[in-house]
């Protein structure tokens, strides 16, 4: 009840803030303009619930202040565009709707929203409280209490971190309210974990292993009068395939349109910063295939020249003046347009990664090699929900939670939160210690 309140204050935000705009211009409007505002209101009422959802603004009990109101800017701006596109669409009505209204609205329930939503933060903030957590594993626990710390210290305190063969750990946990487990915890101290939390009513967040990634789609089968469950096959079958194919092309071709005053410009910048504007590296896609991915290049040329393969860390010095802002923007990217248009890659998929990495990352996690049974995409659910410096092993649940679980809507979906990623700017750090899992380049054409 307390989200369905929410939401029906934010369409009253909504539709509030464009009648106040319509009232503000009444002098200068006529009847029409306001029908068509009447006839397209279920379309914005729609699409601002599809934005709310895509961009996560139903649940903000882990987001900071300025997330909140970055997410509430990134709709009112979808939100417009969106509102643009139905109107150019809708018959009648293309030239009734006033850009005046469209434009001026959007400032109007920008503002109201933030009131809100900040207000809801932090009412939230305040009834949620700083809650004692504990961490049961062994190496990755330490791992995970830093993060935890680090990035919710407003609503978490990590109280315990202990190994799984602690003799004292139910002890530990008597005035923990949630329990986080690790990925190396092993099955039975993690099932009595569970029913010690379903018995206590705590809060329980574990960490996948990868061989629980595989069951999280399973679809149930009745055997006779007993319940079993069919794990579907990792990859793509030939009609998705196809589908994907379909989707990659008709959007590419729309991006390629859009994006390429934008590519000539850029293309301008990296040529007026010496050296070559493209660089080639080869990457491996779908089934270990391996293809040459293209890029705006972003270092210096011959970056690798001394050092051999290297990843890519923070404040690289390799890295051009242009190539930090086309990093940050992901700009550097464009050229993959025309990798997705050849078949090498697709729009959406497991980041392509370099041969001699792939190598080294198959050799310390042999699950590595699954993310390749479909094609590398321009981007994924790794860099929608990790960062730039995720660690491969993290990186590589995420591709597989994605390959797993695979839909065009998905797709969609992915597509449109990447749109949210592109400002964050630990959405693009480089890696402290580059010798774990990002980008680099090494031969320039």
């Amino acid at each position: 009840m307390k989200r369905l309140f929410i939401i029906l204050v934010d369409l009253i935000a909504v539709y509030g803030g464009i009648l106040m705009t319509f009232d503000f211009l009444e002098g200068r409007l006529e009847q029409h303009n306001v029908e068509a505002f009447y006839t397209i209101a279920p379309f914005i009422g729609l699409l601002y619930l599809i934005f709310m959802y895509v961009y996560g603004l139903y649940n903000m009990e882990r987001m900071s202040l300025q997330e909140v109101i970055y997410i509430v800017f990134l709709i009112s701006i979808s939100l417009t565009l969106s509102i643009m596109a139905v109107c150019f669409f809708v018959r009648n009505i293309a030239f009734s709707y006033p850009r005046s209204v469209i434009f001026l609205s959007m400032i109007v329930y920008f503002v109201l929203l933030s009131i809100w939503r900040c207000l809801i933060w932090k009412i939230d903030k305040k009834s949620h409280g700083i809650r004692p957590v504990a961490i049961i594993g062994n190496a990755d626990a330490t791992i995970l209490a830093q993060k935890i710390q680090l990035k919710y210290r407003d609503i978490y305190q990590v109280k315990i971190v202990c190994e799984e063969n602690d003799p004292g750990l139910f002890f530990h946990l008597e005035n923990i309210s949630e329990i986080f487990i690790t990925s190396e915890v092993n099955e039975t101290i993690r099932e009595r974990l569970f029913f010690y939390a379903i018995e206590n009513e705590k809060q329980v967040f574990f960490v996948p292993k990868y061989s629980d990634i595989g069951i999280m789609n399973s679809v149930m089968f009745k055997t006779n009068d007993i319940p079993t469950y069919r794990i579907p096959k990792l990859g793509l079958s030939p009609e998705e395939q196809f589908i994907k194919r379909v989707y990659d092309l008709f959007f590419t071709l729309i991006a390629v349109i859009v994006s390429f005053p934008i590519g000539v410009i850029v293309a301008l910048l990296v040529k007026l910063d010496g050296g070559p504007v493209f660089y080639k590296q080869q990457r491996c896609t779908i089934s270990g295939n391996l293809f040459n991915v293209l890029k705006f290049r972003t270092m210096i040329p011959d970056a690798e020249r001394m050092s051999g393969p290297v990843l890519a860390g923070e404040n690289d010095p390799r890295i051009t003046k242009i190539g930090h802002f086309l990093r940050a923007t992901r700009l550097d990217e464009l050229p993959q347009l025309i990798n997705i248009l050849k078949g090498d890659m697709s729009i959406v998929g497991p980041r392509p990664e370099r041969p001699y990495f792939v190598r080294s990352f198959e050799k310390n996690t042999p699950e590595y090699r699954y993310r390749m049974k479909v094609k590398a995409g321009l981007t994924g659910l790794a860099q929608v929900y990790g960062k730039y410096n995720t660690s491969s092993d993290e990186k590589l649940r995420y591709d597989l939670i994605y390959i797993n679980n695979y839909t065009l809507l998905r797709d969609f979906l992915i597509c449109l939160q990447t749109i949210k990623i592109l400002f964050l700017k630990e959405s693009t750090q480089g890696l402290v210690n580059p010798s774990d899992g990002s980008e680099t380049e090494s031969t320039t054409k």
